[in-house]
């Protein structure tokens, strides 16, 4: 064999074995580790990241904007077209609205891959400044931030959005299914020069925006609440206050305030006790306000009548080695249950508790609502601590009475004030109106929920007169009103502590409504350890009289009280107790020999008792409803004290 041929075989196997293993390699490439190696060039040349949608507003009641979402940039790199990650990191910390160190930012600059998110949603300051440098590698992307243009107002109630875009608080949280939307998808894209694109977020891939919330809150109701609750925090240097307006007939609440606050733009900034909604997570014992249910079950179940003569004991009522004393070291005797809740006796309501037993009155705080959440669309809600009858102490039922061994929300204070307030109808209190898409159809209405009659429209009329009297010459005085009758009841309450209760922390407030004979505004204020003060007719009710006259100034409430008018509780009016009873007069004289009797029909249970009661008659009811007739008929002349039989008959509503 010839060298020649020799060289040529040589060549043919090493061309051959070169090609079996060209071969065998691109066999492996293209059919064996295909999958990977398309995998690899994907991360390299491509990124899918979720487009979050555009968050729905936050309304109030008039469409104005609480909060909304506007555009800001995000911040992303491409790892691997960045040579100096640490000279980088440097020059990005150094913009101080970013809020990153260096080493923060240059730990993200050495990840593997082609994508590492550095900053989302950033204020547009910072993203200025960012692309005035002009970094290689770092690139930008349009998404949405979270915006509350009222700042720290209503707060509580709207929540605040995380980094991701979700709700973490409030109505942000609670309704977050509507208002978030649905996230979109888009692919970023580099080519071979390093450049990068960013495609899709069309079609199935595009985001889709969240609808908005419109609330039953009032933004101008909303911030004379605050900006009276910031005042008396400030005057009482108490640890934080809070203020309930609700609409009664509907439980619509305008305004529901918390202090201290915080600003929802920055929450970070602020300690996460002040995040929360002091209204429906705060439980606390009510102290005297509970009374208003202590007098109710009392008055329905027939214990006592406004004229019925109580024994407060001078100051004190004993269980074994247990003593319960009056507020203030007050030593109260004989008065009438009337004067009982107008003086806001312990003893007195005490006696009350006992009379009604364990049963009967776990029977009617449970009818109010307490034990149970108010059903607010809003987190966090506390159901409150109420113990099961069969669980009570011999103790119980005259501690309960006078609102300790109970723990309540201030919302479901205010939700057992408007049952008063609506005749005797609890309604439970609500914070959303509507959900509405961008055309502004409506998507969702929260399911509205039957009345529940908890006590008879008589005995809430009845209360009525009794809760004025509180405000016009009692605890209350402070919460009155030049031109509206307001009906409420004050509470003070030692804090309970390990053992027993504080003797120098208390919970001061106020619960009432106005104008009382037709009520439009039911209010709960709670001012959480005052210094300086510790009553709830010093502290709390001067907090209603503000809030208050303000509110019905806004809302165009006409006056309810004429220009010239005898204030109730002078001598007309203070003797109601002695005239509601059946003909027997225990305390007081006679207003006048014979009256006429005025027309009552038409009228509801509520006015028309309050207007005989004016003239000196007690009343009788039959059904409910309107007044459909009386007797005496109008006009006729019967003795002072005489007692007029109403028939109700059911309302009848109109038509369009």
């Amino acid at each position: 064999m010839t060298l020649s041929r020799r060289r040529t075989i040589l060549l043919s196997a090493f061309l051959a074995a070169w090609g079996i293993v060209v071969i065998g390699r691109l066999v492996q490439i293209q059919i064996v580790r295909h999958a990977d190696y398309v995998e690899r060039a994907r991360r390299q040349q491509e990124r899918t990241i979720a487009l979050s949608p555009t968050r729905g507003s936050i309304l109030d009641s008039r469409g104005r904007v609480l909060a909304e979402s506007v555009s800001a940039d995000s911040v992303y790199a491409d790892p691997q077209v960045i040579s100096d990650p640490a000279r980088v990191a440097k020059r990005i910390a150094a913009v101080a609205e970013l809020g990153l160190s260096e080493r923060q930012v240059e730990r993200l600059l050495r990840e593997d891959g082609g994508f590492v998110w550095i900053a989302r949603r950033i204020a547009p300051g910072a993203s200025a400044a960012l692309r005035r440098m002009s970094i290689p590698g770092i690139y930008f992307l349009e998404e949405h931030r979270r915006s509350y243009p009222r700042g720290v107002l209503a707060s509580s109630v709207i929540g605040y959005v995380g980094s991701d875009g979700e709700g973490l608080s409030g109505v942000e949280h609670s309704l977050n299914r509507f208002i978030r939307g649905r996230a979109g998808k888009v692919t970023v894209l580099r080519d071979a020069r390093r450049a990068t694109y960013l495609v899709g977020g069309e079609g199935a891939n595009r985001a889709v925006d969240g609808d908005s919330v419109v609330l039953t809150i009032d933004e101008v109701v909303q911030y004379i609440a605050e900006r009276a609750l910031q005042r008396a925090v400030d005057r009482f240097r108490a640890t934080g206050a809070t203020a309930i307006v609700m609409d009664p007939a509907d439980g619509a609440i305008l305004a529901l305030a918390s202090f201290p606050t915080f600003d929802p733009n920055h929450y970070r900034d602020y300690p996460p006790s002040q995040w929360k909604n002091r209204a429906v997570q705060d439980l606390y014992e009510p102290g005297s306000t509970f009374k208003i249910v202590t007098a109710s079950a009392g008055l329905e179940e027939g214990i006592v009548t406004p004229s019925q003569i109580v024994d407060c004991g001078m100051g004190k009522i004993s269980f074994g080695n247990i003593d319960i004393h009056e507020h203030g070291g007050n030593h109260y005797g004989m008065m009438t249950f009337e004067d009982v809740m107008v003086h806001s006796s312990n003893v007195g309501a005490a006696r009350v508790g006992l009379a009604l037993g364990p049963e009967r009155f776990y029977r009617y705080i449970h009818r109010f609502g307490f034990g149970q959440r108010t059903g607010v669309q809003l987190p966090g809600e506390g159901v409150g601590m109420l113990r099961r009858a069969e669980k009570w102490s011999a103790l119980t039922n005259a501690e309960v009475s006078m609102g300790q061994e109970i723990a309540v929300t201030p919302l479901q204070i205010a939700r057992a004030v408007a049952t008063v307030a609506n005749g005797g109808l609890r309604v439970d209190p609500r914070i959303v109106d509507r959900v509405v898409d961008s055309g502004g159809a409506v998507v969702y209405r929260p399911p509205a929920q039957a009345p529940v009659r908890v006590i008879s429209e008589k005995t809430a009329a009845v209360l009525n007169e009794i809760l004025k009297q509180v405000v016009s010459r009692g605890t209350g005085q402070a919460a009155s009103l030049a031109e509206q009758v307001v009906a409420g009841k004050t509470g003070t309450a030692q804090k309970p502590v390990r053992g027993g209760y504080s003797p120098d922390k208390f919970i001061a407030s106020f619960a009432g409504y106005v104008p009382a004979d037709r009520p439009r505004l039911v209010m709960v204020v709670v001012v959480d350890e005052p210094k300086g003060s510790q009553y709830g007719g010093t502290v709390a009710a001067p907090i209603f009289h503000e809030i208050a006259e303000s509110v019905l100034r806004y809302l165009g409430v006409a006056p309810s009280l004429p220009a010239r008018t005898v204030r109730l509780g002078q001598p007309m009016l203070a003797t109601f107790s002695q005239r509601f009873s059946s003909g027997i007069d225990t305390t007081a004289a006679t207003v006048e020999a014979r009256t006429g009797t005025p027309d009552l029909r038409g009228l509801d249970a509520r006015m028309a008792i309050s207007a005989a009661t004016r003239r000196g008659l007690s009343v009788r009811t039959v059904g409910t409803g309107l007044v459909g007739s009386q007797s005496p008929a109008p006009g006729d002349l019967v003795p002072a004290n005489h007692q007029m039989v109403l028939t109700l008959s059911p309302r009848v509503e109109a038509t369009r």
